[in-house]
């Protein structure tokens, strides 16, 4: 059943003559093509959406949410065991597929498959991004159950309400699309280059990715990454903890599929998995590929594009496969091992980052916070690694490179990510520590 239905199909538009991740998408992507997919609910109906939407549902009925005090914190061991054990089994399930039992056959990079290593290096990760997304959890669970912020209404007074009905309804819609808006702009904040250089290159040690790459990531990105699931939950009253649920469920589980290194599965995608192999290319989604094409960072193939404008070039690629080749030898990444740090501005920048994250966790539990105190701590912890990256990568790294970079040739696209990135990541993260740290 699994191997007919979830694993060993490509998608209909895929060429299946020629190898994974050489049919162009071209054809298939653009602002029309989103927009229909939008308005006749394709969107949700005949993608993975719909699954991920009805398994949230599930979850959160088995495992509500707390929203009275004593209940928040008593259950945060049991809260990050639920997480672990369904994150877990989710993305085991894919990498079982894929890589045990062979139910996929077009990978992207045949015969090169991750070493115990490597997959200790990404589980390692991934365990940290289900722990901060149970902080989360915890954090949201506090500010319901606090005076300074509106009880979410229960599913009862919701169906009774047909204006909350409505709110929710359309909310609940309405993710996946900002969930692809939101991906777009924090995934480029992450390039600009002292931000790669300190955080998003953690990511990106998976040039072939599995399962696990997904959320193999470093701490302060997956603080940005995470801040989706804050732009509608903090800022908007009447909306049901499932909202809340949902965009984190979609957040954890969806890059499971998308980073598994093959193209014949549900969830399949080579939209980034051309992103892990080229780099500075695709940095949203299919459904956001016009915004790749206004930038000229659309790449539609793995082979040649003939669309690309951007900074990646394929030299550095070349040189690679041919020193593979001629080893006899392919190594699936080199880099993606657990160990000392790999210079000592890693070193000063995962300190601070670590400093930082014990404040925030010491005063948002001990709550009660004044103005001045709690805006210090939301500065702090909302602002404080992209300042403390920018500084230790030009004055400590003495990076020679422009500090743009890779968006350095385009003013109106620059100024774009760090706007968007400012609005969409750091900004939420600032009021939400604010709240949680005042109450």
């Amino acid at each position: 059943l699994c191997s007919c239905k979830i694993f060993g199909v490509a998608p209909d538009w895929v060429n299946t003559s020629l190898p994974a991740g050489f049919t162009s998408q071209a054809p298939f992507v653009s602002f029309f093509t989103t927009l229909k997919s939008i308005l006749t609910f394709e969107y949700i109906i005949f993608s993975p959406n719909i699954t991920w939407f009805l398994l949230s549902w599930s979850y959160l009925t088995f495992f509500p949410y707390a929203v009275d005090s004593a209940s928040t914190w008593n259950n945060v061991g049991y809260r990050l065991v639920v997480n672990i054990v369904m994150s877990f089994a989710y993305y085991a399930f894919f990498y079982y597929g894929l890589y045990v039992a062979n139910w996929g056959k077009r990978k992207f990079y045949p015969g090169n498959y991750p070493t115990l290593g490597n997959l200790a290096h990404n589980i390692w990760y991934w365990f940290l991004g289900v722990l901060q997304w149970t902080c989360y959890e915890i954090a949201m669970q506090k500010l319901w159950s606090s005076d300074l912020f509106p009880t979410p209404p229960t599913f009862s007074e919701i169906k009774a309400s047909p204006q909350l009905l409505a709110l929710n309804a359309f909310v609940l819609l309405l993710i996946p699309v900002w969930r692809d808006v939101h991906f777009y702009s924090a995934h480029r904040f992450l390039h600009i280059r002292p931000l790669y250089r300190l955080i998003h290159s953690l990511h990106h040690r998976n040039t072939d990715p599995e399962p696990f790459s997904g959320l193999c990531m470093h701490p302060t990105e997956h603080l940005y990454y995470y801040s989706n699931a804050l732009f509608p939950c903090i800022y908007i009253s009447g909306l049901s903890p499932l909202v809340f649920h949902f965009l984190f469920f979609h957040l954890v589980f969806a890059p499971a599929a998308g980073h598994s290194g093959f193209e014949d599965h549900f969830g399949s995608d080579q939209y980034h998995a051309i992103h892990h192999a080229k780099f500075e290319a695709n940095y949203g989604s299919p459904n956001s590929a016009f915004i790749d094409r206004f930038f000229g960072t659309f790449r539609e193939t793995l082979g040649k594009s003939e669309e690309y404008k951007g900074e990646w070039k394929e030299g550095g690629e070349k040189k690679k496969q041919e020193e593979q080749e001629a080893s006899k030898k392919l190594v699936w990444s080199a880099h993606s091992y657990l160990g000392c740090w790999s210079s000592v501005s890693q070193a000063i920048y995962d300190s601070s980052v670590i400093f930082i994250a014990t404040l925030a966790c010491y005063y948002v539990n001990l709550g009660d916070l004044n103005e001045r105190e709690s805006t210090l701590l939301a500065v702090a912890v909302s602002l404080g690694p992209v300042v403390s990256g920018m500084f230790i990568n030009k004055f400590i790294s003495k990076d020679k490179m422009n500090q743009a970079w890779p968006f350095h040739k385009e003013p109106v696209g620059f100024y774009y990510t760090v706007i968007s990135g400012g609005l969409f990541c750091v900004l939420p993260v600032y009021h939400f520590v604010k709240l949680a740290a005042s109450c």
